[in-house]
């Protein structure tokens, strides 16, 4: 993959976190003003009680002790700065059983992101317990792979093989990076591989990726092959991935245009074979054909009026 595809993907990638982020922030300080507001009764009476308590620093969600509130950003803040605090709010994650804790903790720590937390994932990641390699690879999800370090250990893991499920998730790690060739070729020869693998979850997330780090002769090998795949989910995959590439060809289009007008196909697959078509060169009679299935898409998606 060369830059100047893989820029436009870290861009969007960037951007689409970014929102994520911001969106996670907003909602969490729009809760915790609810909850200072709802709770001031009770803070002016622990104050006046235990000044100590009243202003502790800690959220309640992290059950951390204290009942003063705090954002996001002020945890974040304080964590980059705070090697004590952060260490602690690493092995909280390690140790958390609780869902939703576990995941307000990781949004976190990928926020926090930084040095310390690399190590700690990477040394988690290498662990032969499974239960410690996922927290690893959790934490290592929030890392680029522009890092040696992240990519060596994904596709190391990936070599080694193992249950169809953890592949699966792995090959998701992959997200791409603007990166030298050298860097990213061992990724694509990886997902080229994988992209035949005998397992069809393997095969379609294989594929998903291939289609954004591959050059788009490569990637439209793939994604025609996937196309025709015998396993709906990698045929379904491979529809969506043809937008996200710059894979185009006749033999795409044709498959694609089958795909938007067979009535017997899943309502799904019709609609997001006519969303990638928009992408392509259409002449009159494929036109036709790509109207009557947007159309149908419309109806069935409840946008057609």
């Amino acid at each position: 993959m060369n830059l100047r595809q893989a820029l436009p993907i870290a861009v969007v990638s960037a951007l689409i976190g970014a929102l994520a982020g911001g969106a996670y922030i907003a909602r969490r300080d729009r809760a915790d003003a609810a909850q200072a507001q709802a709770a001031a009764p009770v803070a002016t009476a622990a104050h006046a009680a235990d000044h100590s308590a009243a202003s502790s620093p800690y959220p309640e969600y992290l059950s951390l002790g204290g009942a003063a509130p705090v954002s996001f950003e002020s945890l974040r803040r304080r964590a980059q700065r705070d090697p004590a605090f952060l260490q602690d709010l690493l092995q909280r994650y390690g140790n958390e059983t609780a869902a939703d804790a576990r995941g307000e903790l990781l949004a976190l720590l990928h926020a926090v992101g930084g040095e310390d937390v690399l190590r700690y994932a990477l040394s988690r990641a290498a662990s032969t317990r499974a239960e410690d390699e996922r927290v690893g690879l959790d934490l290592l999800g929030g890392f680029s792979l522009e890092r040696a370090e992240v990519r060596e250990t994904l596709l190391a893991k990936l070599r080694a093989g193992g249950e169809p499920q953890r592949e699966a998730e792995l090959i998701r790690l992959l997200t791409p990076a603007a990166m030298p060739d050298e860097d990213a070729a061992p990724v694509v020869e990886r997902l080229g591989a994988l992209a035949r693998d005998a397992d069809p979850e393997v095969r379609g997330e294989a594929v998903a990726q291939l289609a954004q780090w591959a050059e788009p002769a490569q990637a439209e090998e793939a994604l025609h092959r996937a196309l025709l795949d015998p396993a709906a989910t990698v045929r379904s995959k491979a529809i969506v991935a043809v937008s996200g590439s710059h894979a185009r060809s006749e033999r795409l289009k044709d498959v694609l245009l089958a795909i938007a007008a067979d009535p017997a196909g899943s309502a799904a697959d019709r609609g997001a074979a006519a969303m990638a078509l928009q992408d392509f060169r259409l002449n009159r009679a494929e036109y036709a054909i790509w109207k009557r299935a947007q159309a149908r898409a419309d109806a069935e998606s409840g946008e057609g009026g």
